[in-house]
């Protein structure tokens, strides 16, 4: 990775001076990189004390190690250096040779080959003996399992490229893309958004999964100056990506802290302080379907229609099953006269939920329309889930006198005959 020469770099390893210093060294007493650790542990000199350091003694002749790394990348990276070392040691196993002697002969790497088979069936995630492979000329094994740094890495690829419809078959939401809509929003909201636009270069720092490993978080250092968290999820035993957060992974659990203090912001008609809040906050949580929404409802009480309709939108777009997001992006439609528009968004809504305010602006839509039964269908629906909504209360009286006027019509130029 490329040093940053900055006015104000962040903190560089002591040793390398290239990748971010993540850890304290207790044998060095400074702060180094993880490459710089796995260098140093390696040797197995480091003080039984740090969390880092190998906690068995060194034998060469096996494959496996006992120690703690804060990613698969990392963890990867000391079993190489670990294989270096067994390449080299006398082992019982092949006839007290060294592997490199061992594997001159056919026969020896076949033998080899099938322990490393049956040795790495026992190994962690997507670790794997391919350094071992590679050096001893043994055909490598293809059938890795594809991990959540996997993903996420391929995930910084794209967007280093701009190739961000490519970036759509990773997402958790890659269904909804097949709308030309959704997918023309989502390239643009990558391309407007500077610090996406802007990532040339990352290196990967740590990763995390939760309990169940269903869900996973990948952090990254960015062009050597700020860091970014991708949010993964396992779904049908696939990862994909949720979510991109501009900062270290501890950030992603404020996500949900900033948007209840948002909220509070409006509750209290601090309106200025809450877009503050969240102009800053947008160039963090990049992905937040509520953080935009927030950011619509603000524009909305400015009169900024336009842009309160793209973060409206945008919400949407990140999440379509945002039902309040789509209502008031519907709601602006109806309110500026696009009926059309409006109606279709209001009925997509209530395919999926029978949401309170859409059964009643949807009705108004009907009334105005002249379906006036299929509104008051939709008014008597609201009322049931809140019997005290005033406006479907006032709604549902004006259309049912339209009814009865409706039917009194019918009567009076359709009398009935007297039976003779």
């Amino acid at each position: 990775m490329k040093r940053y020469f900055g006015l104000f770099p962040p903190k560089r390893c002591k040793v390398c001076k290239d990748h971010k210093a993540m850890r304290d060294c207790k044998k060095l007493n400074k702060k180094i990189c993880f490459h710089c650790c796995n260098e140093i542990r390696i040797k197995m000199d480091c003080p039984l004390s740090c969390k880092y350091a190998i906690k068995e003694k060194e034998d060469n002749t096996k494959l496996s190690i006992k120690n703690y790394s804060e990613s698969i990348a990392e963890q990867q990276e000391l079993l190489d250096l670990h294989l270096n070392k067994w390449l080299y040691a006398e082992n019982p196993q092949f006839d007290n040779k060294t592997p490199i002697e061992f594997a001159k002969t056919k026969q020896g790497k076949e033998q080899i080959a099938k322990f490393l088979d049956k040795k790495e069936q026992n190994l962690k995630f997507s670790l794997n003996y391919n350094f071992l492979r590679d050096k001893l000329d043994i055909k490598k094994n293809d059938n890795i399992p594809i991990t959540h740094e996997d993903v996420a890495s391929k995930f910084l690829d794209l967007l280093v490229d701009y190739d961000y419809e490519k970036t759509i078959p990773l997402l958790v939401n890659k269904d909804v893309y097949e709308s030309d809509e959704f997918k023309k929003n989502y390239i643009k909201r990558n391309l407007d958004t500077k610090a996406v636009k802007a990532i040339k270069e990352y290196d990967l720092l740590r990763s995390a999964l939760n309990e169940h490993e269903d869900e996973a978080i990948v952090e990254f250092e960015i062009n050597g100056k700020y860091e970014l968290s991708i949010v993964l999820a396992k779904i049908n035993n696939e990862w994909l990506v949720a979510k991109k957060i501009f900062g270290e992974s501890g950030t992603v659990l404020a996500e949900n802290e900033t948007r209840q203090r948002i909220v509070n912001y409006f509750s209290k008609d601090k309106f200025h302080k809450g877009y503050k809040d969240l102009k800053k906050n947008l160039k963090v949580y990049v992905d937040s379907a509520d953080l935009h929404y927030y950011m619509g409802i603000y524009y909305s009480t400015k009169g900024k229609i336009e842009k309160a309709r793209q973060y409206f939108f945008n919400a949407v777009e990140l999440d379509p099953d945002f039902v309040e997001a789509k209502y008031n992006y519907a709601f602006l439609f109806q309110a500026e006269g696009n009926i059309e528009k409006a109606k279709i968004l209001y009925e997509e809504i209530l395919e999926k939920k029978e949401d309170l305010k859409t059964l009643n602006n949807l009705a108004v839509i009907y009334e105005q329309q002249g379906d006036v039964k299929d509104a008051e269908i939709l008014l008597k629906k609201a009322l049931k889930i809140d019997p005290d909504f005033e406006f479907s209360q006032k709604n549902l009286e004006r259309v049912s006198k339209k009814l009865n006027q409706d039917e009194q019509t019918t009567v009076s130029t359709n009398p009935s005959q007297s039976n003779k």
